[in-house]
């Protein structure tokens, strides 16, 4: 047996242990086993044992785009230790750093918007899309269009928001949030290493409070006024609306062959949540349309039916009310708060308005709740009977 006579020799040692571990099985000739070592010192550096015994150095660091890189920069018989390693990291980190900083400099929001508005119409429906656009090139482009995305801050944010002073603190809530989306949907498009600046800005606060709906003697009034109107879709529109409780664009598009007139329904295209839902027939709704013979309802122009409904309601409701005073002005959705505020005055179960509204969430029907009968009240007294 060969014996090897280098006990001050860690190289020696560990050729004597592979020969004896080679012949018990365990391992194959001439391999070793190599320790690696991270850094307690120097961030983002490790060491690895090689086979001839030296020491090789690696350096951890992000790219431009957050990407986590890994580079042997030298040996020890090179001359290289963990110091001498963790400055290259540096060197590395910053060049990568500076090239970030060039990247995100060359994207501004003028420069992205685009892009951003062709993927969000392969996403939304054709209202929402609408919305979007005319938030981001009515408001968020003519503001932000020229910055850098990293010299869009909560300050200059909070700029934009007092020259929105003659907006509604909900539309300037949907503004912030418009803005964030298209910020966070860059950094992901692109690969940037910044944090959302909107993500920082405080909500104001929305005025909660019942909103303005009709009465029943308002309602009949209302129908009275657009039936002699000259264009008989003007009343159509109001009779199906109060029918449905469906939103403008979804009653506008309702045709004949949606109607089924022995089963009472509707079929509902609802535009803001991209899907379809059944509707119901009111008695006056089956008796106005029953004799009707063309499938398109309504074939005037939504601007031309928007302007001449909006007129109607103006000079019925509005005409005591202050230009600013949105909270108690009656408006074409106004239709469809009253159409959930008197089934929940009726004792409708707040699931069933949920449905006729067709509500993703039940937090949006909640805001009837209050209007329901005794709210449970009948349900608590007899509930130990």
């Amino acid at each position: 047996m060969m014996k090897y006579f280098f006990s001050g020799d860690r190289l020696g040692t560990r050729y004597a242990t592979q020969i004896r571990n080679q012949k018990r099985g365990k391992m194959k000739a001439y391999s070793t086993k190599h320790s690696n070592k991270t850094s307690q010192k120097y961030e983002g550096v490790r060491s690895k044992e090689l086979n001839n015994g030296d020491i090789a150095y690696y350096v951890r660091w992000s790219d431009k785009n957050g990407v986590r890189l890994e580079r042997k920069v030298g040996t020890k018989n090179g001359g290289w230790n963990e110091k001498k390693a963790s400055l290259k990291r540096i060197e590395l980190q910053s060049k990568a750093s500076l090239e970030n900083q060039t990247k995100n400099q060359q994207i501004t929001i003028s420069s992205i918007m685009e892009r951003y508005l062709e993927i969000q119409k392969l996403h939304l429906g054709a209202s929402s899309y609408k919305n979007c656009k005319g938030e981001c090139l009515v408001h968020i482009n003519p503001f932000f269009g020229s910055y850098p995305l990293e010299s869009i801050t909560p300050p200059l944010i909070t700029d934009f928001m007092l020259s929105l002073n003659d907006k509604s603190n909900k539309t300037i809530n949907k503004l912030i949030d418009r803005l964030s989306h298209i910020i966070e949907w860059c950094i992901k498009e692109y690969n940037l290493s910044l944090r959302n600046p909107a993500k920082a800005i405080k909500k104001l606060k929305i005025d909660n409070a019942r909103e303005r709906f009709l009465t029943k003697d308002e309602v009949e009034e209302l129908l009275k006024v657009t039936k002699a109107h000259p264009n008989a879709e003007v009343y159509y529109f109001f009779v199906l609306a109060f029918s449905t409780g469906a939103r403008l664009n979804s009653v506008r598009n309702i045709k004949l062959e949606d109607i089924d007139f022995t089963q009472g329904t509707i079929k509902i295209q609802d535009f803001k949540n991209n899907s379809k839902y059944t509707a119901f027939l009111t008695p006056l709704a089956k008796q106005t349309l029953q004799d009707y013979k063309e499938n398109i309802i309504f074939k005037t122009p939504e601007r031309t039916i928007v302007r001449a409904m909006q007129n109607i309601l103006n000079t019925l409701f509005n005409a005591h009310l202050e230009s600013n005073d949105r909270k108690h002005r009656v408006v074409i959705h106004t239709t469809r708060h009253t159409f959930a505020s008197h089934l929940a005055i009726a004792g409708t179960p707040i699931q069933i308005i949920q449905k006729l509204l067709n509500h993703r969430d039940i937090k949006m029907t909640m805001r009837y709740a209050h209007l329901l009968p005794h709210s449970g009240r009948e349900w608590v007294e007899r509930l130990w009977d």
